[in-house]
């Protein structure tokens, strides 16, 4: 993209940043946002740097003033990855009126345990990083995704596996809904190709006991490709094991699974496999937001860019807009109609829409194959 766009991306952002009055004045000292997000345990690299990149954002803006000199305030606790600890945070935060909105919750079944607390709170749930169907029904509509959805990275991943040649796939899943809901997603994506859907397997969330399903897809069963969801630890036990039983085919996997992480523990082994993608390049600074969200991290102290913390800011530039945009006094029903009514928002190589029945944000897609 053009430096002339960049520049003037930039320059918006900057003015946003700069801007103390407008709609969203509020007396208010600071602004409450709180989340439940993996901190420790196999996923942490998921919640840690997702929040590494919201609070680059958030941290960005107070510095210049803030929302009409109200400060944003993260209120973030581990949940594991467990959904029975998301859901104890949650009733924590919803019982704090201080709250404005849940923000960047990681994973399926963890966002899953807060939707009857934002259901009955009435509170905005804005950036889960999950794109299952469940958090996109319009019986949620407290519920305002960033993300595209798994079934659209399932119909971007199953057209390059027929582009590949792939005419038999096996499963690996995450024996939860976040799995199922990925198997579903590839089910569908795959049908119209002529792809087969061959064996299916499961392994237990949060640990690496894949040996079963190893045996399985991979001794008991041919394929030319298996479709794995799950995290990055047990994804990368899986592979590994899976070549070393003699598995010679690609591997795929959602965006969920984190690459950067996935990478790191693949090493030379991220040799044929591809990972859904739904945000831009966090390195390419020719994307205008790409090069806002570098700066920001920058300025936080932050010397490493990936897709995760990119996905996290772009969340948090959303809350942001949401923020800036509600009617005075700013309470979580205002909060949630500003957001709603945002209509086309454009950050600079990555747009977002919302409106009376639109809460899936984005349908960014793009794929990244190793090493």
């Amino acid at each position: 993209m053009p430096n002339r766009s960049r520049r003037r991306a930039l320059w918006a952002f900057a003015c946003l940043l700069a801007g103390g009055g407008g709609s969203a004045a509020v007396a208010e000292a600071e602004l409450r946002i709180a989340a439940s997000a993996a901190l420790s345990g196999p996923a942490a690299a998921l919640g840690r740097r997702y929040h590494a990149g919201a609070r680059s954002c958030f941290e960005q803006v107070n510095r210049h003033g803030g929302i009409a000199g109200a400060r944003i305030v993260l209120d973030l606790r581990d949940d594991a990855y467990e959904p029975e600890q998301a859901e104890a945070n949650t009733r924590v935060f919803v019982e704090d009126e201080r709250v404005l909105a849940l923000f960047g919750y990681v994973g399926t079944p963890t966002s899953k345990a807060a939707l009857p607390y934002v259901r009955r709170w009435r509170i905005p749930f804005l950036g889960p990083f999950t794109g299952a169907d469940i958090l996109s029904e319009l019986g949620n509509p407290q519920v305002f995704n960033v993300r595209a959805s798994y079934r659209e990275e399932a119909v971007a991943l199953a057209q390059a596996m027929h582009k590949a040649g792939v005419k038999r796939l096996n499963v690996m899943y995450q024996a939860d809904l976040f799995g199922r809901a990925g198997l579903e997603a590839m089910r569908t994506g795959i049908q119209p190709l002529g792809i087969a859907l061959g064996a299916v397997a499961t392994f237990k969330r949060n640990t690496v006991d894949v040996q079963e399903g190893v045996h399985a897809l991979v001794g008991k069963s041919s394929a030319d490709a298996i479709f794995v969801v799950g995290t990055y630890t047990s994804m990368a036990a899986f592979v590994k094991q899976a070549r070393a039983a003699g598995f010679k085919g690609r591997f795929y996997s959602l965006s969920f699974v984190g690459l950067e992480p996935l990478r790191e523990a693949l090493g030379a082994a991220m040799q044929g496999v591809t990972v859904a993608q739904v945000v831009p390049d966090a390195e390419d600074r020719s994307i205008p937001v790409v090069a806002a969200y570098q700066q920001a991290m920058r300025e936080a102290g932050e010397k490493s860019f990936d897709s995760i913390s990119l996905e996290g800011y772009l969340a948090a530039r959303v809350l942001v807009e949401g923020l800036r945009h509600a009617k005075p006094p700013l309470t979580r029903e205002s909060l949630e109609q500003a957001l709603a009514t945002l209509g086309e928002l454009e950050l600079g190589g990555f747009g977002v829409h919302y409106g009376a029945e639109q809460r899936r944000g984005s349908s960014y897609l793009g794929l990244k194959t190793g090493p």
